[in-house]
């Protein structure tokens, strides 16, 4: 039982789990108002009206995972059936984005209406017949591409990008094809931001490594240097090595240095200085092959003139029609 105990503490927070709903509470012959009390001495919070949590656990959960917990409590007690999509949708497919998932569950509705607004629910009537829901976590969701798509119609031009290689990556196990979305867009036709999902789409590859290698690949092609090969396989007697970044007939690299790729224990098996011992000497590996490597960080994706200084300091070509224009 203590076993038990312990791993439940220490395991993530789990929306589907972890909410505890006053209707159910009453269902089960206790006392909902038990919960509001729980919650005004600091041991619950609440998700929303009649849908609380653990405030330790809650505590543990990161930002997806709450709006998750947000999305799922709006769905127990809704007042009509809804699609989740935008932002929402990101969350329960995790993918993508940039910036907090915020409060307010996203949704699709063929209503035009008033009469039935939600607390804490946004609802958008923007092409919801092409929605095509699948469900997941038990709540009826967009699909991929539809996800994407809508990502991308209201991103910046990097994170549009981001949102489309992550739905054809093929890493992402739900993947589809640049095909399908375009074929998506045509069927959703005229809606804002779709230019930009188109342009998004065109530059998508299923090989990025990670959303920040999306961004950054986005801000190099808006600063219209050639195309990078992304992941490029560089081999030495010791084995393969992929930067994240090459540009092969001038033997210039570029290496995309994610925050992630030193704190998330996924990325440095638990020993953040020993993933930087081996980044080091991968790179000495490079280096020893006449590689020349260019580092880009967040700060400079972020200030688009950095990466521009960084990469022509470099050798790394414009594309012909950004020379023929002169910049």
């Amino acid at each position: 039982m203590a076993r038990d105990d312990a791993c439940w503490v220490t395991r993530p927070f789990d929306p589907e789990f972890d909410i505890l709903y006053a209707r159910e509470v009453a269902a089960a012959g206790d006392d909902p108002r038990r919960l509001r009390k729980l919650h005004a001495r600091g041991h619950l919070i609440r998700i929303r009206r009649g849908a609380y949590a653990l405030a330790s656990r809650w505590e543990a959960a990161d930002d997806r995972l709450r709006h998750v917990a947000r999305v799922l409590a709006a769905a127990h007690d809704a007042v009509t059936p809804f699609l989740v999509a935008g932002r929402s949708a990101a969350a329960l497919w995790d993918a993508p984005i940039f910036g907090s998932f915020g409060r307010t569950v996203e949704v699709l509705d063929t209503y035009r209406g008033g009469g039935r607004s939600e607390p804490g629910v946004g609802r958008s009537t923007s092409a919801p017949r092409h929605g095509n829901p699948v469900t997941r976590y038990g709540v009826d969701v967009t699909d991929v591409p539809r996800t994407a798509i809508d990502l991308a119609c209201a991103s910046p031009f990097p994170e549009a990008v981001a949102a489309m290689d992550w739905a054809i990556s093929s890493t992402n196990a739900d993947s589809v094809t640049v095909g399908i979305i375009r074929d998506r867009l045509s069927e959703i036709g005229r809606r804002p931001g779709a230019r930009m999902a188109w342009r998004a789409a065109d530059l998508a590859i299923s090989t990025s490594g990670s959303a920040g290698e999306s961004y950054a690949r986005a801000v190099v092609h808006e600063l219209g240097f050639e195309a990078p090969i992304a992941q490029f396989d560089v081999v030495d007697g010791l084995g393969s090595m992929y930067p994240d970044f090459a540009w092969p007939a001038i033997r210039v690299l570029a290496e995309f240095d994610g925050f992630a790729k030193y704190a998330d224990p996924r990325f440095n098996h638990g020993d953040p200085v020993e993933k930087v011992r081996r980044e080091r000497a991968r790179e000495a590996r490079l280096r020893a092959l006449g590689w020349t490597i260019v580092r880009v960080g967040w700060a400079d994706v972020k200030d688009p003139a950095r990466v521009g200084r960084l990469l022509a300091s470099a050798g790394v070509p414009k594309r012909l029609e950004f020379v023929r224009r002169g910049m």
